[in-house]
């Protein structure tokens, strides 16, 4: 054997150099590859708390890590923008959020909620308060949260209340031609019905907000109130018939021109220019208009001229010529008849 390799010039071994080439090669590339790696899983992330911003480069994949890197961890109730799982990106922008205390009452209970959240229907989820259906949220749930850190839960809850009511008699007029026209007389009293009547009660807090009819019942019907209004248009007196538009009921009192009556500054002279005498009634012009004729039972036909401070509403004064037939009137309850 070993005369044939002679005879031949050929050996065994292979020359080493295109081993060595193709080695060198195939480093060369693999540090290169290796360099392009690492170049792509190198970062750039901005994280901004609430104390501090910090730019670096990082070979993080998530924003957890990038944290971590950055030697911010978060306390309960804090949160950061992207989450926590998010994968970083070159150029990522990390927001941390601080959590803060919001003070949720509820039934008569303050429940305090440690969040970063700022809508009040999240800081609800994170401190576990559910409100009822019919429960009101002050600010609303999709509102922030306030300044005071304050939201309230008011709880809302229903009832029924049923009482006994009376029920309004009401009113029933009929026309008298017996009575003077512009007078009305009570016939028949009324009598108020009684019903019995059921409420749905609306309670915030267990006080009492609102309620609302909910069935009724009578058990006494009501007996209306029954009045004559006046139709009558003429009277008589002493013979003489008197047509008139209506008649008022008054108290009427009596004067005349002299200083007793009118005071140290009487001039004789009534509120319309007419002179104070016999035939003339001071009145309330916002009752019978200055100027109207007029009969009054017992004293006769008469002008409305002439006004007082102490006449005021149902009130007359008749106007005599002497003193003495002025204390001899008095004082008495009578009607006025306003002429057509």
């Amino acid at each position: 054997m070993r005369l044939w390799v002679l005879a031949t010039g050929r050996k065994n071994d292979r020359s080493p150099l295109p081993f060595l080439i193709v080695t060198s090669i195939l480093a060369a590339l693999l540090a290169t590859s290796c360099v392009a790696v690492v170049r792509v899983a190198t970062r750039e992330v901005v994280i901004t708390a609430w104390d501090r911003q910090v730019e670096f480069s990082t070979m993080a994949r998530t924003v957890k890590d990038a944290l971590s890197h950055a030697g911010i961890e978060l306390g309960p109730g804090d949160s950061c923008v992207p989450g926590l799982d998010a994968p970083l990106k070159d150029g990522t922008q990390v927001t941390v959020l601080r959590a803060t205390p919001v003070f949720v009452m509820s039934g008569g209970q303050v429940t305090t909620v440690l969040t970063s959240e700022r809508k009040v229907g999240a800081v609800l989820a994170a401190g576990r308060v559910a409100p009822g259906p019919d429960d009101v949220v002050v600010p609303g749930a999709d509102q922030d949260v306030p300044e005071s850190g304050v939201i309230k839960v008011v709880k809302v809850t229903y009832g029924e209340v049923t009482l006994e009511e009376e029920v309004d008699y009401g009113t029933e007029r009929r026309e008298d031609e017996s009575l003077e026209a512009g007078l009305i007389e009570v016939y028949r009293g009324g009598v108020p019905g009684i019903a019995k009547v059921t409420y749905t009660v609306r309670y915030e807090d267990g006080v009492e907000a609102s309620r609302g009819e909910k069935s009724r019942e009578e058990v006494e019907a009501p007996k209306a109130q029954i009045i004559l209004v006046g139709t009558l248009s003429e009277v008589y007196r002493g013979g003489q018939s008197i047509r008139f538009q209506r008649a008022i009921e008054v108290l009427s009192t009596a004067y005349c021109p002299c200083t007793k009556c009118c005071g140290p500054y009487a001039s004789g002279t009534t509120r319309t220019g007419l002179p104070a005498k016999k035939g003339i009634i001071a009145v309330d012009p916002g009752l019978i208009p200055l100027g109207s004729r007029v009969y009054v039972d017992g004293y006769g036909f008469a002008i409305a001229a002439d006004t007082g401070s102490a006449i005021r509403g149902d009130r007359i004064d008749v106007c005599f010529d002497t003193h003495d037939e002025a204390l001899i009137w008095g004082m008495r309850r009578l009607k006025v008849y306003i002429l057509e």
